[in-house]
Protein backbone atom coordinates (compact mmCIF):
# COMPACT_ATOMS: atom_id res chain seq x y z
CA UNK A 1 0.00 0.00 0.00
CA UNK A 2 1.39 3.42 -0.95
CA UNK A 3 2.01 6.08 1.68
CA UNK A 4 1.79 9.89 1.62
CA UNK A 5 5.17 10.47 -0.05
CA UNK A 6 4.67 7.77 -2.66
CA UNK A 7 1.21 9.16 -3.48
CA UNK A 8 2.56 12.72 -3.58
CA UNK A 9 5.20 11.67 -6.13
CA UNK A 10 3.49 9.05 -8.24
CA UNK A 11 -0.23 9.31 -7.50
CA UNK A 12 -1.91 6.03 -8.36
CA UNK A 13 0.63 5.17 -11.07
CA UNK A 14 1.96 1.64 -10.50
CA UNK A 15 5.58 0.64 -10.01
CA UNK A 16 6.99 -1.55 -12.79
CA UNK A 17 10.03 -3.82 -12.55
CA UNK A 18 11.44 -5.08 -15.86
CA UNK A 19 14.89 -6.56 -16.48
CA UNK A 20 16.22 -5.01 -13.28
CA UNK A 21 14.88 -1.52 -14.09
CA UNK A 22 12.33 -0.02 -11.69
CA UNK A 23 10.06 2.67 -13.18
CA UNK A 24 6.88 4.67 -12.66
CA UNK A 25 5.06 7.55 -14.31
CA UNK A 26 5.03 10.89 -12.49
CA UNK A 27 2.70 13.75 -13.40
CA UNK A 28 4.16 17.24 -13.03
CA UNK A 29 1.05 18.78 -11.52
CA UNK A 30 0.72 21.96 -9.44
CA UNK A 31 1.95 20.13 -6.32
CA UNK A 32 5.39 19.89 -7.89
CA UNK A 33 5.94 23.52 -8.91
CA UNK A 34 9.17 25.39 -8.15
CA UNK A 35 9.72 28.30 -10.51
CA UNK A 36 6.33 29.40 -11.85
CA UNK A 37 5.24 26.74 -14.34
CA UNK A 38 8.39 24.65 -13.81
CA UNK A 39 8.64 21.53 -11.59
CA UNK A 40 11.01 21.80 -8.65
CA UNK A 41 14.19 19.83 -9.29
CA UNK A 42 14.23 18.59 -5.71
CA UNK A 43 11.07 16.60 -6.37
CA UNK A 44 12.55 14.88 -9.40
CA UNK A 45 15.73 14.04 -7.52
CA UNK A 46 13.65 12.78 -4.60
CA UNK A 47 11.54 10.59 -6.89
CA UNK A 48 14.67 8.90 -8.24
CA UNK A 49 15.88 8.15 -4.71
CA UNK A 50 12.43 6.96 -3.67
CA UNK A 51 12.42 4.29 -6.37
CA UNK A 52 16.10 3.50 -6.02
CA UNK A 53 16.15 2.91 -2.31
CA UNK A 54 12.71 1.40 -2.02
CA UNK A 55 12.11 3.45 1.11
CA UNK A 56 8.77 2.46 2.53
CA UNK A 57 8.69 -0.90 0.80
CA UNK A 58 7.19 0.43 -2.43
CA UNK A 59 9.34 -1.98 -4.45
CA UNK A 60 9.33 -5.71 -3.71
CA UNK A 61 12.54 -7.09 -2.18
CA UNK A 62 14.15 -3.65 -2.08
CA UNK A 63 16.72 -2.72 0.53
CA UNK A 64 17.19 0.90 1.70
CA UNK A 65 20.54 2.35 0.72
CA UNK A 66 22.90 2.71 3.70
CA UNK A 67 24.54 5.97 4.67
CA UNK A 68 26.83 7.69 3.85
CA UNK A 69 25.31 8.25 0.41
CA UNK A 70 26.66 10.31 -2.48
CA UNK A 71 24.37 11.63 -5.23
CA UNK A 72 25.40 13.29 -8.49
CA UNK A 73 22.57 14.78 -10.58
CA UNK A 74 22.74 16.28 -14.06
CA UNK A 75 19.93 18.40 -15.47
CA UNK A 76 19.03 20.08 -18.72
CA UNK A 77 19.05 17.40 -21.40
CA UNK A 78 15.35 18.17 -21.89
CA UNK A 79 13.04 20.67 -20.24
CA UNK A 80 10.13 19.66 -18.01
CA UNK A 81 7.13 21.92 -17.66
CA UNK A 82 4.07 21.94 -15.46
CA UNK A 83 1.53 19.45 -16.79
CA UNK A 84 4.10 17.10 -18.34
CA UNK A 85 4.04 13.37 -17.70
CA UNK A 86 7.49 11.90 -17.11
CA UNK A 87 8.91 8.43 -16.57
CA UNK A 88 11.15 7.96 -13.54
CA UNK A 89 13.41 4.91 -13.88
CA UNK A 90 16.26 3.52 -11.81
CA UNK A 91 18.63 0.60 -11.97
CA UNK A 92 19.99 -0.69 -8.66
CA UNK A 93 23.38 -2.34 -9.18
CA UNK A 94 25.24 -2.71 -5.92
CA UNK A 95 27.25 0.23 -4.66
CA UNK A 96 26.85 2.26 -7.88
CA UNK A 97 23.28 2.91 -9.01
CA UNK A 98 21.77 5.02 -11.76
CA UNK A 99 18.50 6.74 -12.46
CA UNK A 100 16.86 9.15 -14.87
CA UNK A 101 13.69 11.10 -15.59
CA UNK A 102 12.48 11.26 -19.18
CA UNK A 103 9.77 13.64 -20.37
CA UNK A 104 7.32 11.86 -22.67
CA UNK A 105 8.37 12.46 -26.26
CA UNK A 106 11.88 13.64 -25.36
CA UNK A 107 15.07 11.85 -26.39
CA UNK A 108 17.35 13.18 -23.63
CA UNK A 109 16.73 12.86 -19.87
CA UNK A 110 15.40 15.79 -17.90
CA UNK A 111 17.46 14.54 -14.91
CA UNK A 112 20.08 11.80 -14.74
CA UNK A 113 21.64 10.48 -11.54
CA UNK A 114 24.47 8.39 -10.17
CA UNK A 115 24.17 7.20 -6.58
CA UNK A 116 27.02 5.70 -4.58
CA UNK A 117 26.95 4.05 -1.17
CA UNK A 118 30.58 3.01 -0.90
CA UNK A 119 31.51 5.70 1.59
CA UNK A 120 33.36 7.91 -0.89
CA UNK A 121 32.99 11.66 -0.34
CA UNK A 122 31.05 13.63 -2.92
CA UNK A 123 32.83 16.08 -5.18
CA UNK A 124 31.28 18.97 -3.26
CA UNK A 125 34.41 21.07 -2.53
CA UNK A 126 34.69 21.97 1.13
CA UNK A 127 33.99 25.69 0.80
CA UNK A 128 31.60 25.51 3.74
CA UNK A 129 34.45 25.22 6.21
CA UNK A 130 35.12 28.94 5.74
CA UNK A 131 31.59 30.23 6.35
CA UNK A 132 29.67 27.81 8.57
CA UNK A 133 30.01 28.90 12.22
CA UNK A 134 30.66 26.54 15.08
CA UNK A 135 27.32 27.06 16.78
CA UNK A 136 23.83 28.49 16.68
CA UNK A 137 24.64 31.51 18.86
CA UNK A 138 26.71 32.99 16.00
CA UNK A 139 23.64 33.39 13.77
CA UNK A 140 20.74 33.71 16.19
CA UNK A 141 18.87 36.98 15.68
CA UNK A 142 21.16 38.07 12.83
CA UNK A 143 19.04 37.05 9.83
CA UNK A 144 17.36 39.17 7.17
CA UNK A 145 14.19 37.67 5.71
CA UNK A 146 14.06 36.87 1.99
CA UNK A 147 10.92 36.90 -0.18
CA UNK A 148 9.13 33.74 -1.31
CA UNK A 149 6.92 32.38 -4.06
CA UNK A 150 3.21 31.76 -3.66
CA UNK A 151 3.14 28.13 -4.82
CA UNK A 152 6.73 26.83 -4.74
CA UNK A 153 7.06 23.33 -3.23
CA UNK A 154 9.93 24.55 -1.03
CA UNK A 155 9.28 28.24 -0.27
CA UNK A 156 5.53 28.55 -0.85
CA UNK A 157 4.76 29.22 2.80
CA UNK A 158 1.12 30.14 2.07
CA UNK A 159 0.36 27.51 -0.55
CA UNK A 160 -2.63 25.24 0.06
CA UNK A 161 -0.99 22.12 -1.35
CA UNK A 162 1.41 19.96 0.70
CA UNK A 163 4.89 21.42 0.70
CA UNK A 164 7.99 22.09 2.75
CA UNK A 165 7.01 25.75 3.39
CA UNK A 166 10.53 26.94 4.23
CA UNK A 167 11.43 30.58 4.74
CA UNK A 168 14.85 31.69 3.54
CA UNK A 169 17.14 34.22 5.15
CA UNK A 170 20.32 36.17 4.48
CA UNK A 171 23.18 36.16 6.95
CA UNK A 172 25.81 38.85 6.35
CA UNK A 173 28.76 36.83 7.63
CA UNK A 174 32.43 37.74 7.79
CA UNK A 175 32.91 35.34 4.85
CA UNK A 176 30.29 37.01 2.67
CA UNK A 177 26.57 36.72 2.10
CA UNK A 178 25.24 33.34 3.21
CA UNK A 179 21.70 32.07 2.56
CA UNK A 180 20.08 30.07 5.35
CA UNK A 181 16.97 28.02 6.05
CA UNK A 182 15.75 26.20 9.15
CA UNK A 183 13.66 23.18 10.10
CA UNK A 184 12.60 21.64 13.38
CA UNK A 185 12.35 24.82 15.43
CA UNK A 186 8.54 24.93 15.72
CA UNK A 187 5.59 22.55 15.94
CA UNK A 188 4.18 23.65 12.58
CA UNK A 189 7.04 21.80 10.86
CA UNK A 190 5.27 18.51 11.61
CA UNK A 191 2.68 19.44 8.98
CA UNK A 192 5.22 20.71 6.46
CA UNK A 193 8.91 19.69 6.42
CA UNK A 194 8.56 16.63 8.66
CA UNK A 195 5.46 15.46 6.84
CA UNK A 196 7.92 14.25 4.22
CA UNK A 197 9.27 11.42 6.38
CA UNK A 198 8.81 7.70 6.93
CA UNK A 199 9.17 5.77 10.15
CA UNK A 200 10.66 8.80 11.86
CA UNK A 201 13.31 9.39 9.16
CA UNK A 202 13.28 12.53 6.99
CA UNK A 203 12.90 11.64 3.31
CA UNK A 204 15.94 12.62 1.16
CA UNK A 205 13.62 14.66 -1.11
CA UNK A 206 13.17 17.27 1.62
CA UNK A 207 16.92 17.67 2.06
CA UNK A 208 17.68 17.67 -1.67
CA UNK A 209 15.06 20.33 -2.34
CA UNK A 210 15.95 22.67 0.54
CA UNK A 211 19.68 22.48 -0.16
CA UNK A 212 19.04 23.09 -3.87
CA UNK A 213 17.02 26.21 -3.11
CA UNK A 214 19.38 27.48 -0.41
CA UNK A 215 22.29 27.18 -2.85
CA UNK A 216 20.17 28.92 -5.49
CA UNK A 217 19.77 31.88 -3.15
CA UNK A 218 23.49 31.79 -2.33
CA UNK A 219 24.29 31.91 -6.04
CA UNK A 220 21.81 34.74 -6.56
CA UNK A 221 23.73 36.92 -4.13
CA UNK A 222 26.91 36.26 -6.11
CA UNK A 223 25.49 36.60 -9.62
CA UNK A 224 22.50 38.90 -9.14
CA UNK A 225 20.36 36.56 -11.22
CA UNK A 226 18.18 33.48 -10.88
CA UNK A 227 19.13 30.27 -12.61
CA UNK A 228 18.23 26.67 -13.34
CA UNK A 229 20.27 23.82 -11.90
CA UNK A 230 22.77 22.18 -14.24
CA UNK A 231 24.74 19.94 -11.87
CA UNK A 232 24.11 19.12 -8.23
CA UNK A 233 26.27 16.97 -5.94
CA UNK A 234 25.25 15.81 -2.48
CA UNK A 235 26.87 13.81 0.27
CA UNK A 236 24.60 12.62 3.08
CA UNK A 237 26.53 11.47 6.12
CA UNK A 238 23.67 9.91 8.06
CA UNK A 239 19.89 9.67 8.19
CA UNK A 240 18.01 12.55 9.78
CA UNK A 241 15.31 11.99 12.36
CA UNK A 242 12.04 13.84 12.72
CA UNK A 243 12.31 16.66 15.28
CA UNK A 244 16.05 17.17 14.88
CA UNK A 245 16.80 20.88 14.55
CA UNK A 246 18.38 21.65 11.19
CA UNK A 247 20.08 24.67 9.70
CA UNK A 248 20.93 24.87 5.99
CA UNK A 249 23.72 27.18 4.79
CA UNK A 250 24.81 28.12 1.25
CA UNK A 251 27.04 30.66 -0.46
CA UNK A 252 27.75 31.59 -4.07
CA UNK A 253 31.32 30.67 -5.00
CA UNK A 254 31.99 31.71 -8.59
CA UNK A 255 30.35 33.48 -11.53
CA UNK A 256 31.37 33.20 -15.18
CA UNK A 257 29.99 34.96 -18.23
CA UNK A 258 27.46 37.72 -18.83
CA UNK A 259 23.69 37.54 -18.56
CA UNK A 260 23.24 39.04 -22.06
CA UNK A 261 25.35 36.22 -23.49
CA UNK A 262 25.86 33.15 -21.32
CA UNK A 263 26.26 33.12 -17.54
CA UNK A 264 26.87 30.34 -15.02
CA UNK A 265 27.26 30.47 -11.27
CA UNK A 266 28.43 27.96 -8.71
CA UNK A 267 27.38 27.56 -5.08
CA UNK A 268 28.12 25.32 -2.12
CA UNK A 269 25.98 24.36 0.85
CA UNK A 270 25.48 22.07 3.79
CA UNK A 271 22.98 20.97 6.39
CA UNK A 272 23.81 20.83 10.09
CA UNK A 273 22.01 19.46 13.12
CA UNK A 274 21.89 21.74 16.14
CA UNK A 275 22.96 19.72 19.17
CA UNK A 276 21.73 20.32 22.72
CA UNK A 277 24.68 22.58 23.56
CA UNK A 278 24.05 24.69 20.43
CA UNK A 279 27.02 23.34 18.49
CA UNK A 280 26.65 22.05 14.94
CA UNK A 281 27.01 18.56 13.52
CA UNK A 282 27.37 18.57 9.73
CA UNK A 283 25.10 15.90 8.23
CA UNK A 284 24.96 16.86 4.55
CA UNK A 285 27.20 18.62 2.03
CA UNK A 286 26.31 19.93 -1.40
CA UNK A 287 27.58 21.93 -4.35
CA UNK A 288 26.24 22.81 -7.76
CA UNK A 289 26.28 24.77 -10.98
CA UNK A 290 23.44 26.92 -12.34
CA UNK A 291 22.66 28.47 -15.72
CA UNK A 292 21.59 32.06 -15.08
CA UNK A 293 18.62 33.33 -17.08
CA UNK A 294 17.37 36.90 -17.39
CA UNK A 295 13.81 35.59 -17.74
CA UNK A 296 14.02 33.95 -14.31
CA UNK A 297 15.45 37.10 -12.75
CA UNK A 298 12.50 39.04 -14.18
CA UNK A 299 10.15 36.37 -12.84
CA UNK A 300 11.65 36.79 -9.37
CA UNK A 301 11.10 40.53 -9.50
CA UNK A 302 7.51 40.02 -10.65
CA UNK A 303 6.37 36.98 -8.64
CA UNK A 304 8.25 36.96 -5.32
CA UNK A 305 6.27 38.24 -2.36
CA UNK A 306 5.99 40.45 -0.40
CA UNK A 307 6.83 43.11 -2.97
CA UNK A 308 8.65 45.41 -0.53
CA UNK A 309 10.96 42.59 0.58
CA UNK A 310 11.64 41.67 -3.05
CA UNK A 311 12.73 45.24 -3.79
CA UNK A 312 14.95 45.27 -0.71
CA UNK A 313 16.58 41.97 -1.73
CA UNK A 314 17.31 43.15 -5.26
CA UNK A 315 18.69 46.42 -3.92
CA UNK A 316 21.35 44.38 -2.11
CA UNK A 317 22.67 42.84 -5.33
CA UNK A 318 22.47 45.99 -7.45
CA UNK A 319 24.04 48.40 -4.94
Amino acid sequence: MSDFIHTFLFGENPIAVNDGVISAFMDMDAEKEGWVGIPHGGIGMGAILDLLTGIGGTVPDSVPVPYPMTCAFRMGGAEARGGDRVTVSVKPSGEKMTGQILVQGARMPYISAEISCNGEAAATDDYTRSYVPDGFSRIEGRMQHLPHYLNCFVCGVDRRLPGLKRRFHLWESDAGRVACAFAGFNEADHDTFFRFSRNGVVHPMALLAVLDETMGWGGFFAAGHGGVSVRLNYHFLRELRVDEKLVFFARGEKVMGRIDKRMFFWASGCGVVVKEDGSFEKVAESSGQWYAMAALTEQMQRELIPEALTRKTFDLVTA
